[in-house]
């Protein structure tokens, strides 16, 4: 009976057939996995959406343990975590500890929310609270960033100077030699060069790593041509202070903007006081000096006063974009004008979002 059953293996004919037969179907099945593979079909591909199968070798518990680390509560640890897994974070130990890392990992999460959001309106709330993160996380980097002399300043950093206490001039870092430091000029809201003396005495401000400030005084030590440029030279300093530690991360810029003067005004309704807001028609050009997620700087021949409220519209890259602010304070310019350090009061979420964006990089 069992060599019944067994003979048509112990054919040597039959043998041959059934390797034969088997040789093909090992072959076919290996051209269809590859074949899968290449079209990114199967298991082996990312999934079309965030809820995709997890990346290989992505551990959950470490990845909180990490962000945690990092200052994150674990409600924000999770809403990371998803994107750590499409992602592909394999080591979030080393990510939330180089800063660089971390923010290529926040601006691929910032493009994945674009691509795979359900609407605009669930889009610019996962970007809020991304936002919301990235700034949090910056402000604990801050608590450890160290700057102690301007020997350390690099070259095209944007730090600004304050002259006899009221005027305000935003400059660049040039060139960092051991006899002092070459900026770029300041200049009126004109566009042309403003000639500081010789031994005037200057404040000057600048932000370091995670946008830590600090603050330096220093001298003008003179004036000299580098090619046909002229810059200005100030003295080094081995007394940088830091300043307490901002809210959000700021950025320096030079573009166009326009404002609009609001009058606020009381009225008696229903015997409650309230006050009303109403946007004068004649527009203000100015130049945005710096912005961030809190409000920003407005360089203009037609400055306002402190306390006073405008309604301010400008581009960051992301189309034009509108806030209402409030003149925090006013650095008058010697040759016109001044410079306005706004605050914003009210704003839009999609505009928040484009600023900070812009001040993060995340639109490139």
């Amino acid at each position: 009976m069992l060599a019944q059953m067994l003979g048509p293996f112990n054919d040597p004919k039959s043998s041959q057939s059934t390797f034969i037969v088997i040789v093909i179907l090992a072959v076919l099945v290996t051209a269809v996995v590859l074949v899968r593979k290449a079209l990114g079909v199967g298991p082996a591909s990312g999934g079309s959406s965030l809820s995709g199968s997890a990346a290989a070798g992505f551990n959950r518990a470490a990845f909180r343990r990490a962000a945690r680390g990092a200052g994150l509560s674990n409600d924000e640890a999770r809403f990371l975590e998803d994107y750590g897994k499409v992602l592909k974070v394999t080591s979030p130990e080393f990510l939330f500890r180089n800063p660089a890392k971390l923010d290529a990992f926040f601006k691929d999460v910032y493009h994945s929310i674009e691509k795979y959001s359900d609407s605009e309106r669930d889009s610019d709330e996962r970007k809020a609270a991304l936002f919301a993160l990235r700034e949090r996380i910056n402000q604990n980097l801050g608590k450890t960033a160290q700057v102690t002399s301007t020997r350390q300043l690099g070259r095209n950093m944007p730090l600004s100077f304050l002259v006899k206490g009221d005027e305000s001039y935003p400059s660049t870092v040039l060139a960092v030699e051991p006899g002092g430091i070459a900026v770029e000029p300041p200049r009126d809201p004109y566009g042309e060069t403003i000639r500081i003396k010789r031994g005037t005495k200057l404040t000057c401000f600048f932000y370091g790593k995670a946008r830590q400030g600090y603050q330096f005084e220093t001298r003008v030590t003179g004036w000299e041509l580098v090619g046909a440029k002229e810059v200005m030279v100030v003295s080094h300093s081995e007394s940088v202070t830091a300043l307490p530690a901002r809210r959000h991360q700021r950025k320096e810029m030079r573009a166009p903007c326009t404002f609009y003067r609001v009058a606020v005004s009381q009225e008696k309704v229903h015997n409650q006081v309230k006050q009303k807001a109403r946007v004068e028609k004649l527009p203000y050009s100015g130049i945005l000096s710096d912005i961030s997620a809190g409000g920003l700087g407005i360089q203009s021949a037609n400055a306002v006063a402190a306390g006073e409220f405008i309604k301010i519209e400008f581009d960051t890259g992301n189309g034009i974009q509108s806030a209402f602010g409030k003149v925090v304070r006013m650095n008058r310019m010697k040759a016109a004008g001044g410079v306005m350090h706004i605050q914003f009061v009210k704003i839009t979420r999609k505009s928040l979002n484009a600023i900070l964006s812009f001040v993060y990089g995340y639109g490139d």
